[in-house]
C-alpha cells in the first residue's frame, strides 16, 4: 500500500470544509440539542470536535484513496 500524499489540494480542502459544515452541524444538533435550545450549558470542546472530525475523516479518505492509485 502506498503512503498518502502529504498536502491536500485546494479542491480537497474545499470539499472537506463543505462536508465538515454540513455533517458537523448535524452532529452538533444531535450531540448538543439541549445546549442549543438553552436548557444546559454549551460545551465548546464538543462543538469544535463536531466539525473537526468530519473534516479530518474526509481528508484522510481522499488522501488515502489518492495514495493508493
Amino acid at each position: 500500500m502506498a503512503a498518502p500524499r502529504k498536502m491536500p489540494s485546494r479542491g480537497e480542502l474545499t470539499g472537506a470544509l463543505k462536508t465538515a459544515t454540513v455533517v458537523g452541524s448535524v452532529l452538533l444538533l444531535i450531540n448538543q440539542y439541549e445546549a442549543v435550545m438553552g436548557e444546559v450549558e454549551f460545551n465548546l470542546i464538543k462543538a469544535i470536535l463536531s466539525y473537526c472530525v468530519p473534516f479530518s475523516v474526509y481528508l484522510y479518505g481522499r488522501l488515502s484513496l489518492a495514495g493508493s492509485r
